[in-house]
């Protein structure tokens, strides 16, 4: 019984994974077009840096594929 039930939760697990994925690329496209909209600089304020570092810390290195209106360097810089 436990291996049907592993096998049940990866099989979730992926599904999950893979539906997550399609909603961040999906999300990635929609702030590229935004951008494309928006003037040439963008200033973010400090409570907004705050944010951004409360959800991409957690993210590490990968924060790099996401990052688009501060340059990695300033948010690795803190």
């Amino acid at each position: 019984m436990p291996r049907i039930l592993d096998r049940l939760w990866l099989l979730l697990a992926t599904a999950t994974d893979r539906h997550l994925t399609r909603m961040v690329e999906y999300l990635k496209a929609e702030n590229r077009i935004l951008r494309d909209r928006l003037p040439d600089e963008i200033v973010v304020t400090p409570r907004e840096k705050r944010r951004l570092l409360k959800y991409g810390a957690p993210l590490g290195a990968a924060i790099r594929e996401l990052i688009t209106i501060v340059h990695p360097r300033t948010f690795f810089r803190r």
